[in-house]
């Protein structure tokens, strides 16, 4: 399994190598529960299933009816993976787990060492001066943004401060970013149209807002996958 681009590919399950423990996100395809959630993976029986832990909402496990489809997604490694399957059977006892069939197929992308992916995300922005604007970030990837305004942001080489909302399955929070103005779109196209695009670099963040803005962004993949 071998590839060099972003394309999407197939694999084996088994091409993906999953630990026990490894976090998988699962979203149930019709009926019940429709936002997603994050289950653990136990390991596959017999080369025909899989076991994760049991779906919990609050402090209960769910119930997951026989033969419901789901769509699993996993950032492992180099690549990101997404497939479709259906639960076999869940147990509370001995302890809770949900059986799943092994899917035919499984699509998977290679993230690059600086992935960068569309996004339509509102942000704040914080000149240097002070003053405060909305952006919409048209992209981002680990060490920088595409933000598009109404209006102009600040020259090439200042720095603003972004405050980005982080939506994941498991928590919402926000995460500020320092960021420098590497390019800007041409001015007078941009007044003609009243749509200013801006190219802002990431002063590199502490180490938990790193390991955040990297969650962020491999969810973000998973997601565009399913």
């Amino acid at each position: 399994m071998e590839t060099n681009d972003q394309e999407l590919h197939e694999a084996d399950f088994a091409d993906m190598h999953l630990k026990v423990g490894e976090p998988l996100v699962v979203q149930p395809l019709a009926g019940f529960e429709a936002e997603p959630f994050t289950v653990s993976f136990i390991g596959a029986f017999g080369g025909k299933s899989f076991l994760t832990s049991l779906p919990v909402a609050g402090d209960k496990g769910m119930w997951v009816p026989l033969a419901s489809r789901f769509s699993f997604r996993v950032v492992h490694g180099m690549y990101a993976y997404a497939f479709t399957t259906q639960s076999l059977r869940a147990r509370s006892r001995p302890y809770p787990y949900a059986h799943f069939a092994l899917p035919e197929s499984v699509k998977y992308r290679q993230i690059r060492q600086s992935v960068r992916l569309k996004t339509r995300l509102p942000v704040e922005l914080c000149r240097a001066n002070g003053s405060h604007t909305l952006a919409i970030m048209r992209d981002i990837s680990e060490h920088g943004a595409k933000l598009e305004l109404t209006g102009l942001l600040d020259d090439v080489g200042a720095e603003v401060t972004l405050t980005i909302p982080i939506l994941l399955p498991d928590a919402v929070s926000a995460m500020t970013l320092i960021a420098t103005i590497r390019n800007s779109g041409d001015r007078d196209r941009s007044i003609s149209v009243g749509r200013f695009h801006y190219g802002v670099r990431f002063t590199p963040p502490s180490p938990e807002d790193g390991a955040l803005l990297q969650h962020f962004i491999e969810h973000l993949l998973v997601e565009q996958l399913a």
